[in-house]
């Protein structure tokens, strides 16, 4: 995914919160832009247990609002 496109995420005003997924599935939530730092190279979160996540930006498949993501895992 081009880096621009998850920028325009994270610069939303009022920010949502959001679910990145990659492409091997696993997905990571974006509860506040201060919660992912963003490169033209990669993008760095923290997981559930605070771990730091590296993630190349071509590997991002998706980028759903999570209010969208919960509305998909309950179909």
């Amino acid at each position: 995914m081009e880096v621009d496109e998850i920028r325009k995420f994270t610069k939303a005003r009022p920010f949502k919160a959001f679910e990145i997924r990659i492409e091997n599935g696993e997905k990571y939530l974006i509860p506040h832009p201060e919660n992912i730092f963003i490169t033209n190279q990669l993008l760095v979160t923290v997981d559930e247990q605070g771990q730091s996540i590296l993630i190349a930006p071509e590997a991002v498949s998706t980028i759903r609002l999570v209010a969208e993501a919960q509305q998909v895992s309950a179909q």
